[in-house]
Parts: structure tokens; C-alpha cells; sequence
């Protein structure tokens, strides 16, 4: 970490057990469902409710988050690259995923949670099932505060991941997501042993630092002239690459400069870093105000807090942040670009309305009573 910037280039594998490794983003999507497991546990209890059936509505949410998420992405950002390669909807490790088709895909999840259909010869009726007293509303407000918890966990996941990033800042002030950059050129290069990079807080052009990459070759590679081969015909290309969304920027006389060490030949490569606003933490700090003013307004009355109130506030926070927010985050798809809005923003609209609607159902409904 700098004075103005960090630097990001963080290691994707949380633990690493002999073959097995655990990503970060996978550790911690876990930690927040189990986290959240606990959360909704105790908001039961104390409304004196038994946990019977709890761990089947959270089996039904952790569907309903993959499924949704996934479908969203596929429906809203990239219908016609999955539409024409059905197979890679599955191939969901590769990413892609939509909290816009996540948030629909848990709505339905509970809904098949309350009800259920029973056919018969003459005809499919629908059912509830006895789910502790709680209404299919009820349950989704319940839901909400979780939801906005395990947010929090998700958002620093694709941190963490270096995905979802933002605009540059046009200033000093940022992270420079060198991680994506690194870990490619690494795992396309076996011989590779580590990439660090060295800040020398020396700044070029429109304020963007220089940075050198320190690459480190496996020990084994002894033989100079490998050496110099590998760094010249095999990772210079990789660095003079463009990217997507550019956060290490090379130019073609690119300086090079290699070294034997103890430990093994270093090459260091001078490249220009891009600093750019972290949407995720934006994000996840959102969240965490959501999931604070959620679990205070259910503490203050618990079962009887008036149905919908909290989910429409969790829809009218979240989703209306999101609309603002997306001015200063890249597209990470070209889908709907020449629109006024992006997808994401127009996505958001109806869930903002339908938090409104939800609070003013609920004032309206007391001022009558009244």
C-alpha cells in the first residue's frame, strides 16, 4: 500500500492442500452463506420459532443464487454467445455471473420454498406448505438481511479476484489491479516462479506510476541463453498484450533487464499501471450499511415488523446505489453499450420501483388505519 494508491496483485488461492487449492473468492461465497446460516438462525429464534425446515430454505436460496445469477448473466449480458454454445452456460468457472438474475433467482426460490403444485387427473393446484407461519413476503424480508450480508462476502470475492473493476480515477488516488495481468502471464508460463511488482513512485504521463515487474524463473532453469529466451520470446509478448480492460500498460521497446540471482534468473519489465476506482469495495461498503440498517429495523419489532418494509428497503438501497454506481464501473460486456443506460442501470430501475412501492404500500396502509 502506497500514500495515494495500492498496488493489487494478490495471490487467487486462499489454502492450498497438497493438489487441492481453495480459492479466495470460493472461501469466502462460502463463509457467507455460513455465516448467513447463523444470522437467520438466530433471527428465528428470537421470534420464537422453531429451526425446523431452515436448513431446506437455505439449500433453496444457495439454488436459487447459482441458477439465478448464472441465467442472469446469460439472459441480460450475453444472450447470444450462450444461445449459440448452450454448453458453456455450465462452464460456470469461467465467470459470469448477474446479482440482478441472482436477486430473481432467489425470489423464485422461495416462492417453490411456501408453495408447492399438486397435479391431478383433472387438474395442478397449488399448495402452501406449513413453513413455521411465515408468508412468502415474511420470508423474503427475512431473507434480505442475509442476502445483504453474504453481498458483502461476494463483492470482496471479485476484490479479491480482481473482476468487476472500475473506471480509471483520472487522479493519484486508487488500486492498480495488476493481479489479473500477473496471474495470466504466469499460469500460460510454467517456468515461471513468482511475479512481484516493485512501485518506485515515479509517475509518467496523466499521473499513471511506473511500475516494474520483478519476474522470478523456477531454479531449475540454469542456461542463460534459456533464460533470455524465455523472458524475450515467451513473457515479453504475453506483457505487450492488450487487454480488455488495461491495467498494465507495455510499450513495444519495452526494457528488459535480467539477472541471476541466488535464488534463480530475474527479469524486470518497466510498465505503466492504470489506477482505477475499487467498484467492488464501493459495493461491499453499500452492503454493509444495507445489512446494518436491515437487522436494526427488524431488531426494533422483530415478527412484527409490517410485511415488505424490509425488503423494500433492501431493493430501494442496493439497486438504486447501483444506478450511480455504475457510472464509475467498466462494462465487463459490450451488450447494450450504445444505450443511454447501461444494463446494469436499466436492470436496476425495477427494483427500485418496486421498492417504492412496497414502502408506500406500507405508509399508505397506516395513515388509513389511522
Amino acid at each position: 500500500m502506497y500514500l495515494n494508491y495500492i498496488v493489487w496483485n494478490p495471490n487467487p488461492i486462499f489454502l492450498k492442500i497438497g493438489a487441492i487449492s481453495v480459492l479466495w473468492y470460493s472461501f469466502l461465497f462460502a463463509s457467507g452463506f455460513i455465516i448467513s446460516r447463523f444470522v437467520i438462525f438466530s433471527i428465528y429464534r428470537a421470534e420464537g420459532r422453531v429451526r425446523n425446515n431452515l436448513d431446506y430454505l437455505l439449500l433453496y436460496i444457495i439454488l436459487g443464487t447459482v441458477i439465478g445469477a448464472r441465467m442472469g448473466h446469460v439472459v441480460f449480458y450475453e444472450p447470444f454467445k450462450y444461445f449459440n454454445n448452450p454448453v458453456s452456460i455450465l462452464k460456470i468457472w469461467e465467470g459470469g455471473l448477474s446479482s440482478h438474475g441472482c436477486a430473481l433467482g432467489i425470489l423464485v426460490a422461495i416462492y417453490f420454498y411456501v408453495y408447492k403444485l399438486e397435479f391431478s387427473t383433472k387438474k395442478v393446484r397449488i399448495t402452501k406448505h406449513n413453513r413455521q407461519g411465515h408468508s412468502w413476503l415474511q420470508i423474503v424480508d427475512r431473507i434480505a438481511i442475509v442476502v445483504a450480508l453474504g453481498s458483502i462476502f461476494i463483492r470482496i470475492g471479485n476484490f479479491m479476484n480482481s473482476e468487476m473493476i472500475g473506471k480509471p480515477t483520472k487522479s493519484n488516488y486508487g488500486v492498480i489491479f495488476v493481479g489479473a495481468k500477473t496471474q495470466q502471464v504466469k499460469d500460460r508460463i510454467p517456468t515461471i516462479h513468482s511475479i512481484s511488482v516493485i512501485n518506485e513512485n515515479q509517475y509518467i504521463e496523466n499521473n499513471d506510476p511506473l511500475l516494474t515487474l520483478e519476474i522470478k524463473l523456477k531454479e531449475h532453469i540454469v542456461n542463460k541463453d534459456i533464460a533470455e529466451s524465455i523472458f524475450k520470446k515467451n513473457i515479453k509478448p504475453l506483457l505487450l498484450k492488450k487487454q480488455k480492460l488495461p491495467n498494465l500498460i507495455a510499450s513495444e521497446n519495452i526494457p528488459i533487464e535480467i539477472k541471476k540471482s541466488k535464488q534463480g534468473y530475474l527479469g524486470h519489465f518497466k510498465m505503466k499501471g492504470i489506477i482505477r476506482h475499487p467498484s467492488q469495495l464501493y459495493e461491499a461498503g453499500i452492503c454493509v450499511i444495507t445489512f446494518i440498517l436491515l437487522i436494526t429495523i427488524w431488531g426494533m419489532r422483530k415478527e412484527h415488523t409490517p410485511g415488505g418494509l424490509i425488503w423494500g428497503i433492501f431493493l430501494l438501497v442496493i439497486f438504486g446505489s447501483r444506478i450511480p454506481q455504475e457510472l464509475i464501473k467498466e462494462n465487463n460486456v459490450a451488450f447494450g453499450n450504445g444505450f443511454l443506460l447501461n444494463q446494469g442501470q436499466y436492470l436496476s430501475l425495477p427494483f427500485v420501483m418496486l421498492g417504492i412501492y412496497l414502502i408506500a404500500r406500507i405508509i399508505i396502509k397506516k395513515r388509513s388505519i389511522n
